[in-house]
C-alpha cells in the first residue's frame, strides 16, 4: 500500500517552491501574463486564466504524483514514461533545448529590470543574476527547493502589494477598468490572435516549461498525496496572482506602455518606497527561476552536486550570459514562449492516453532496475 502521509511543512514548501519557480522573469515581470492574457481585455482575460488554471492543475496532478511514485533517475525520463522510447527521446531533447532558451529569456529579464530601476549596463545585470543562479544551482536539488519555497510566498506579497493599489485605483475610476479593456491589446504584443488559443498555449507552455521541475519536485515528498496537495496549492495560488496582475496591468495601462518591466513600472507610480522594495525582489524572483532552469537543465547530464555536473553547469552559464543580451526582453518572449506552447500540444495527447486510455503503454524501467537485475 502507498504511503500517504502529510507533512504540512513540506505541503508548504512545496507549494512555496512551485510558485517561486513560476514566477520566473516573464511572469514576474508582467510580459507572460500581459501577452497571453491581459492583451484579450478584462473578461476574456480571466476566462482564460480560468482554463489555463484547470489546465495547469491536471498537469500537476499528473507529474507531481509520477515524479514521486517513479523516482526517475533522470527528471527527463518523464518523456519516455509517458511517450515511449523513440518520441520520447526527441521530447527529451526538444525540452532541454526549450528550457535553455527559457533561462536565456529570464537572464534577460534580469538585466532588463535592473538596467529599468538602477540604471545599471544590461550585460553587468545579466551577468550577475547568472553566476548567483550557479552557485545557487551548484547546491543541489533539496537545497535549491527549500531556499525557493521559503522566498516564494514574499515574491507573491510584494506582487500582490501591487495588485491592491490598482485595486485602490480602480475604486476611485470604476470605468476605468472597461475603459482600458475597450483598449487592449494597445500596442502589445501578443502570444495569439485569438484569446482562447492564448490561454491553451500558456498551459502548454506551462507543461513544457514545468515538466522535469515538477517531477523533480514530486520526487523529494514522501507520498504522492503529499506531493500533489503541495503543487495543486501552489498552482491556485497563482491563479489569484494572475487574475489581480491583469486588473492592475489593465488600470495602469498608460503608465507601463513601453516598458520592458511593466510590474516595476506600477510600482513605480503607486509608490516610490514600494519600487525600490519590489526592484530587488523582481531580481530575487529571476534569480531564483534561473537558479532552478539551471539545475534541470545540467541533471540531463549529471546528478547534482558532481564534478561533471558543476563543470557543465558553468559552461551553461557562460553560454547565457552571453546569448541572454543579444535580443531585447519582451521580443524572446514573444518569440519563445508561444513556440513552447505549440510544443506543449502533442505531449498532452501522449499524457492523456496514458493516463486515461492505457496506463501500461510505453512500459518503463529505470536503470538502476536494469542494473539491479543485471548484478543478480
Amino acid at each position: 500500500m502507498e504511503n500517504q502521509t502529510i507533512n504540512i511543512k513540506k505541503v508548504i514548501l512545496t507549494a512555496g517552491a512551485f510558485c517561486a519557480f513560476w514566477i520566473g522573469s516573464g511572469f514576474a515581470t508582467g510580459q507572460e501574463v500581459m501577452q497571453f492574457l491581459t492583451t484579450s481585455g478584462v473578461t476574456k482575460g480571466i476566462i482564460g486564466a480560468s482554463i489555463y488554471t484547470i489546465l495547469l492543475l491536471w498537469f500537476v496532478y499528473c507529474l507531481y504524483g509520477v515524479g514521486q511514485k517513479m523516482q526517475f533517475d533522470n527528471p527527463y525520463d518523464l518523456f519516455v514514461y509517458y511517450c515511449g522510447k523513440y518520441v520520447g527521446q526527441v521530447y527529451t531533447w526538444f525540452s532541454l533545448v526549450l528550457m535553455y532558451a527559457i533561462y536565456v529569456v529570464m537572464l534577460a529579464g534580469a538585466g532588463a529590470t535592473i538596467n529599468q530601476y538602477y540604471g545599471i549596463p544590461i550585460t553587468a545585470g545579466t551577468y550577475g543574476v547568472a553566476l548567483a543562479a550557479l552557485a545557487t544551482a551548484l547546491l543541489g536539488v533539496e537545497k535549491l527547493l527549500d531556499f525557493i519555497g521559503v522566498i516564494g510566498p514574499i515574491k507573491i506579497l510584494f506582487i500582490a502589494a501591487i495588485c491592491i493599489a490598482a485595486i485602490a485605483t480602480l475604486a476611485h475610476d470604476p470605468g476605468l477598468l472597461a475603459a482600458n479593456s475597450a483598449l487592449m491589446p494597445a500596442g502589445f504584443p501578443t502570444a495569439s490572435g485569438n484569446w482562447f488559443w492564448s490561454a491553451l498555449l500558456w498551459a502548454f507552455l506551462g507543461l513544457m516549461f514545468g515538466a522535469t521541475f515538477f517531477v523533480m519536485s514530486g520526487a523529494t515528498c514522501k507520498s504522492v498525496k503529499e506531493a500533489r496537495l503541495g503543487g495543486a496549492i501552489g498552482v491556485i495560488v497563482m491563479f489569484f496572482v494572475i487574475i489581480v496582475l491583469i486588473i492592475a496591468e489593465i488600470v495602469y495601462l498608460d503608465i507601463i506602455k513601453g516598458q520592458q518591466v511593466l510590474t516595476l513600472a506600477i510600482a513605480k507610480e503607486v509608490a516610490p518606497a514600494l519600487a525600490a522594495a519590489f526592484a530587488p525582489i523582481l531580481i530575487i524572483c529571476i534569480y531564483s527561476a534561473v537558479a532552478s532552469i539551471l539545475l534541470v537543465c545540467t541533471r540531463k547530464f549529471a546528478v547534482d552536486k558532481t564534478k561533471k555536473f558543476n563543470i557543465i553547469a558553468v559552461v551553461l552559464t557562460a553560454i547565457g550570459m552571453f546569448t541572454g543580451t543579444l535580443l531585447p526582453f519582451d521580443q524572446l518572449v514573444n518569440i519563445i514562449y508561444p513556440l513552447s506552447g505549440y510544443a506543449g500540444i502533442i505531449l498532452v495527447l501522449f499524457m492523456a492516453y496514458k493516463e486515461f486510455i492505457n496506463k501500461n503503454a510505453f512500459p518503463f524501467e529505470k536503470a538502476t532496475d536494469k542494473t539491479k537485475e543485471a548484478e543478480a
